[in-house]
């Protein structure tokens, strides 16, 4: 059986306790957190590869490994200037998509008035 893999050192959670929360953690607590964090961290990095296989690449990219953080750990609502940052980011094409379903919602919600 392989060895379950380690993506959390116990002393960076122990020393992130004690200094940016200032409080002291018991070293179960510390050992159950690591044994969370390593196999969420485990599960979205397997998920990842899983969806760039599914797209012919050999490279896991920024869209795998956010689908799968999605899928695993859940959505992270954003304020809207996170919101207005993420659009501006797109290419010209997708800025023109995300404009015409803007309008065409306008458009659906004043025809329902």
């Amino acid at each position: 059986m392989p060895k379950k893999a380690e993506f959390i050192k116990f002393n960076t959670i122990k020393a992130y306790i004690n200094e940016s929360l200032k409080m002291r953690s018991s070293e179960s607590a510390v050992k159950l957190s690591m044994k969370e964090f390593d196999s969420a961290i485990e599960t979205v990095l397997k998920e990842a590869g899983e969806l760039a296989k599914q797209d012919k690449r050999n490279t896991v990219m920024d869209q795998d490994i956010i689908s799968a953080v999605e899928k695993h750990l859940g959505k992270r609502n954003l304020t809207w200037q996170e919101t207005a940052d993420e659009i501006i980011r797109k290419n010209p094409t997708d800025l023109g998509k995300i404009s015409k379903a803007i309008n065409d919602y306008i458009e659906k919600d004043q025809g329902n008035k």
